[in-house]
Parts: C-alpha cells; structure tokens; sequence
C-alpha cells in the first residue's frame, strides 16, 4: 500500500507516540482525519492538540468500531499480535505502517535499510557519514529518531539510510535495494510472542523481496545461519570483503582503509559496526568508499547516546551509559568492550524471559573479573545465574544487589579501583512505569554526577529496538 492508496481510504493511526502523530499529521496535511487511538488516550489527546490543530478526540481500542474504518496505521510500539487489532483484521481491516508505506512509496529510491538486534543505530549513523562525506546528500532517518513521513514533500535525496526495529519490519511488503543484517539474538518476545516470531518479524525486511544486496555480520552466527542461502548475501567483520585484518587494519578486498584503534567507541562489536558501514556504501555505490570518506566518517563519530558512550570521568573512573543494551546479547558485547581494567557492570530490569547465558559467560570469562551490581525487579535470576556459573578455576565474581540505580551508582563508585570503569548496561527492558532507557540514561547520568558533562552524540538521536 502507497500513501496515495492510503489517502483513499478510510483510516486509524493507533498509537501516538513521536512515529505516530508524524503519521496523523501527514494524513492531515492531506485533507485525512484518521481515527486516533491510543492506551492512554487523555495524554495522548494532549500530545495530539499541539501538533493536529488541537484535536484532542483520542478513542481507546477497546471502544473502536472496527467497520468504521478501512485500515489501521499502528505504530511501532503496539503489537502486531494485540488482540484487539488481529480482530480487526479478522473484520477486513488491513494494517500497515508508517514504515511500510514509506518502503512502498521510496521503492525506485537509492535506499540502505539496516536492521539488527544490536548494533543498527551505530552502523547506520556510520553508514550516513561515509556517503555523505563521499559528496552524497544523505537523509538518515527511521528508527534512529528521525520519522520516515518526514520525507513525504521534500527534494529526493541522493541516499537514504533508514534504521528498522523488528517492530517496524513485520509489516514491511517491499525489500529495499540494500540491506545490512547487524546481528541476531533473542530479544522484545513479549511484543513477538516467542523467540521464533521475533526472528520472523525481523528478517521480514529482507525475506519481504524483491531479493536485494544483503550485508550480514559474520561475527553473528544466528544472523549468518539464518540468511544462509540468500542470493546477494555479503558477509563482513571477522570474514568477508570488508574485515579486520590481524594487522588491526579494516581492509576491503586486502586493500587497508582505516585503522580500527582509530574508533572512538569501544568494543569489537563496534568495529564490526563500522565493517558493515562500509559494506552498505560500497554495495549501494558499487563501488569502494574512499579512504578520505572513510577516515572522516571514524574521525567525526563520537558514539551515540546510551551505546556504550563515555559520559564522562569522576572520582578517578570512568562512567559508560549503555543503557539501550536491553538484553543480554548487547549487554555482553559491552562487558569486552574494556580489557585489562577494572569493571563494575550495573545490570538489571524486567526479565521478558530471555536467557542470560551469553552474558553470564562474557562475565565470568573476563579478566579481571568484574563486580557486578543487579537491579530489582527482577534481580534473582540474574543473581543466581551468575553465582551458578562462577568457579572452575575462574576468578570469582562479586555479585550484590541494589535497591535503585541511585544506591548502585554510589556501591560502584565506593567499590571500584581508580582508574576502572562503571559500566551501566542493563541487559534487560526498562521495568513498566521506569520511563524507558533515555530516562534511565538519565537517572545514572546524574547519579554519576556527570550531568553537566554528557552530551548527546553527533546525531543527537534516540529510537526503539
């Protein structure tokens, strides 16, 4: 379904979040009134009379008609397994989104579409800088902050990089020209249903067809076994055309093109981030990124918020927010991130039942053996994982509780050698009510006393995995 379909059609957008009025208010622009529903409609209403001309009427789904209207626009955060909205569909409704129409209408566009459990703001905000210091005008846009209907009535780009959240990709009907496949790990099963719809809902951008230029890291084994077969696929990172080399060099085709000590993030995962940047330019363009475009790009990037970004230093440590980290998978990638110093890992959140083995090895595994401080609510099974594995030979680690990230903060600083690190990478979702990772960045930002010293990355954008 194109825009122009959409139009036509009598319509709800359901959910009004930032994607969600962008979407209401193009429709508006467009002689549209859609139904606007909302869980929370009264603070949606308020939301809504700033930007639809102070139309405050917001319905909840409970109280929809469904025969009122031809299709819901949902937005990423409600389910695509909702009852409420599987009835609609039972009833001749179609859904979409904003994300699906957009894909539909830029179709014939010069179009990278980066998706990944981890890993996709990153490469995508790196994939923006090399185009564009390539001579390209680029438009970075979708889950990284930026609405794709704010491309609607605008001059083309000569690129597009478009971040996808798996929930935005279960909706998806076209396959963009490119695509880069960050990585692939259990993650969001409340919203999916199960670990198999989510990797279902994920791989739908690339299985959606027709088949394009696929990029995929190769230091992700689900990512590499479940795209083994696709008929474009370029693998990068530890193999590929675009690889680290032993020599610490990032080469393409053996040919070097910048040094990976030259990132300013830390991590091997982000390395393997930059890999697939420059894989997606090279197979957008068909041919290398220039080695001036590359340098720039690593020079001029100084992480984004929440991932793993240097906040600042105090009382002698340095204090790294990760909290977008929000399963174990990313957490764990963090844990590597400094070796040889010492670690103290905040970690902690709702347990959405994912296994935490990846993360509870990384931990143990590490030299020097970290401390490790867990939130409530869920803390136990994170606690208990932890000490199960401990021993063996391995350095013991020291596992305790904290009743906030105020009082977690405050253990860490007391407890961590000068010169460590307090990492807060919570492996696990934001617990309801606890205002989402930006407002945890928040909180342990200024539990670290470093508020006056964070800053946003280059791009100063935020978005939802």
């Amino acid at each position: 379904m194109t825009l122009d379909e959409l139009v036509a059609c009598r319509v709800a957008v359901w959910g009004l979040g930032q994607e969600g009025l962008a979407m209401a208010a193009l429709l508006w622009d467009r002689g549209v009134e859609p139904v606007l529903i909302d869980d929370r409609p009264q603070i949606a209403a308020d939301r809504a009379a700033h930007r639809l001309a102070g139309r405050t009427d917001v319905v909840t789904p409970a109280s929809m008609r469904w025969s009122d209207v031809d299709v819901v626009v949902r937005s990423p955060g409600v389910s695509r397994y909702r009852p409420e909205l599987l009835a609609a569909e039972g009833s001749g409704v179609s859904v979409t989104t904003a994300m699906a129409l957009w894909l539909e209408d830029f179709a014939d566009a010069r179009v990278v579409a980066i998706t990944g459990t981890k890993g996709k703001s990153t490469t995508a905000a790196l994939t923006a800088a090399i185009l564009g210091h390539d001579g390209s005008e680029v438009a970075l846009i979708g889950n990284i902050g930026v609405p794709v209907t704010e491309m609607y009535g605008r001059a083309l780009a000569d690129a597009y990089v478009v971040e996808v959240s798996s929930y935005q990709a279960a909706d998806v009907t076209v396959t963009p020209g490119v695509c880069v496949l960050t990585s692939l790990a259990a993650d969001h099963l409340d919203w999916h249903g199960g670990e198999e719809p989510y990797y279902r809902d994920k791989l739908r951008l690339i299985e959606a067809g027709p088949a394009g230029e696929l990029a995929v890291s190769a230091a992700s084994p689900e990512a590499m076994r479940r795209t083994d077969g696709h008929p474009h696929r370029t693998p990068y990172g530890p193999a590929g055309r675009v690889r680290l080399a032993p020599s610490g060099m990032v080469e393409l085709d053996g040919e070097p093109l910048v040094e990976a000590r030259l990132l300013h993030t830390p991590g091997l995962h982000n390395v393997w981030n930059l890999c697939g940047a420059i894989t997606a330019a090279l197979l957008l363009d068909g041919h290398s990124p220039s080695t001036q475009a590359v340098e720039s790009a690593v020079d001029g990037f100084a992480g984004l918020p929440s991932r793993c970004h240097t906040v600042g230093e105090r009382h002698g440590l340095t204090f790294v927010d990760d909290a977008l980290a929000s399963n174990p998978f990313a957490a764990a990638a963090s844990v590597t991130a400094y070796p040889g110093r010492e670690l103290t890992v905040i970690l902690g959140g709702a347990d959405r039942g994912v296994d935490p083995a990846v993360l509870v090895d990384a931990l143990v595994d590490r030299t020097p053996a970290p401390r490790v401080i867990v939130l409530p609510p869920d803390a136990q099974r994170l606690v208990d994982a932890i000490t199960s594995a401990a021993g063996g030979g391995r350095p013991p680690v020291t596992v305790q509780a904290a009743e906030d990230l105020d009082a977690a903060v405050r253990e860490a600083i007391a407890s961590t050698a000068p010169g460590g690190v307090v990492l807060f990478s919570p492996g696990a979702p934001t617990p309801e009510g606890g205002g989402g990772y930006a407002e945890r960045s928040r909180q342990f930002i200024e539990a670290s006393g470093l508020s006056g010293a964070a800053g946003e990355g280059p791009h100063g954008a935020s978005g939802t995995q």
